[in-house]
């Protein structure tokens, strides 16, 4: 008789775990929503380290979940999944898959566009499909965190989890570089997919490791993230108590570095290296940027980041400049 499965279901909040409240409007309802997600499952444990709507996802929230993972025998199952909103799942998603990379069993991420209760909601299909490629992965003795979702074109894609992309504006779909059809997936028994997961460069921040939780104390808000624009001004910055900065970059591996001023990045850079604070450009590749634009921010010190996704670099950066064990 084969061994029963056992999946660790680790809540945290979000759309598919809410009802409409008295006022007609979404709210957290813990309690019907996994009713009804885990009534045809058998051998799920449920865990509540946190219960918020994604949106309001915080760092204090980060470190609460990691220490519970840090604090739970997951060799005791053959899987995890975490119930989270769509808000913010690319970040969390990103955290994950550093940390969880290696455990040796698969995790999934599960979320939802609309609450249960309404007809077009694609929550209690993308549970379903998780648990189901969590037991075809672990007949396969195979691992990894990954992210199924359905899309409005009604297809349901399979992601890595460091490589979701944000929702966009307008949008109720998730994106990814690589990402590829569950049925095509399943039927195609494509493993090749699995195995070519690729990292991020740079070799700043550990990008080919997965992070032990055991190596992880507690993650800061001290890594500012910058993303240009026309208009930008980097004195409304402060860099009080920030450790690093991450600068993302337009997709030429370019921001503006005209000039002295407060409009170009070399006016924070400076900024930085008085203070003693590491500077990231992302996305840009050592050597083989292709605008003189970019040069300064090299010859000042900036260090770069290539491969992945900014959430990966991001989530990488807090890991690296947060407390360690």
């Amino acid at each position: 008789m084969d061994k029963q499965m056992r999946i660790l279901l680790i809540l945290t909040g979000g759309t598919i775990l809410s009802e409409k409240n008295e006022n007609g409007l979404n709210d957290l309802n813990t309690d019907t929503a996994v009713a009804k997600l885990i009534s045809k499952h058998e051998g799920i444990d449920v865990i509540a380290p946190i219960n918020t709507l994604s949106e309001n996802m915080t760092i204090d929230k980060w470190n609460k979940l990691i220490k519970v993972l840090r604090d739970t025998n997951l060799e005791s199952y053959d899987g995890l999944m975490f119930l989270h909103g769509t808000d913010t799942l690319h970040l969390t998603s990103a955290l994950m898959g550093v940390l969880l990379k290696d455990i040796g069993r698969p995790v999934m991420m599960v979320s939802a566009h609309r609450i249960l209760s309404d007809p077009e909601s694609n929550g209690v299909d993308n549970f379903d499909k998780s648990v189901a490629l969590i037991e075809w992965l672990s007949a396969r003795k195979m691992s990894g965190v990954y992210v199924i979702y359905r899309n409005m074109d009604g297809v349901s894609y399979v992601h890595h989890a460091t490589h979701l992309e944000e929702c966009g504006d307008y949008s109720e779909d998730f994106f990814s570089k690589d990402m590829i059809e569950y049925s095509k997936l399943i039927e195609d028994e494509s493993l090749k997919w699995f195995k070519e997961e690729t990292q991020s460069g740079g070799g700043i921040v550990r990008p080919d490791k997965a992070v032990a939780l055991g190596d992880i104390g507690k993650l800061s808000d001290n890594v500012l993230f910058i993303k240009p624009y026309v208009g930008i001004n980097y004195d409304r910055y402060s860099l009080d108590g920030v450790k690093a900065v991450l600068h993302g970059m337009y997709h030429s591996s370019t921001v503006n570095t005209e000039g002295d001023g407060a409009t170009s990045a070399l006016s924070l850079l400076r900024k930085c290296n008085a203070l003693g604070i590491d500077f990231y450009i992302f996305p840009c590749k050592e050597g083989e940027f292709r605008y003189s634009s970019t040069k300064p921010l090299l010859e000042e010190g900036a260090k770069c980041l290539y491969g992945g996704t900014w959430e990966e670099a991001y989530v990488r950066l807090l890991i690296k400049y947060g407390e360690q064990m």
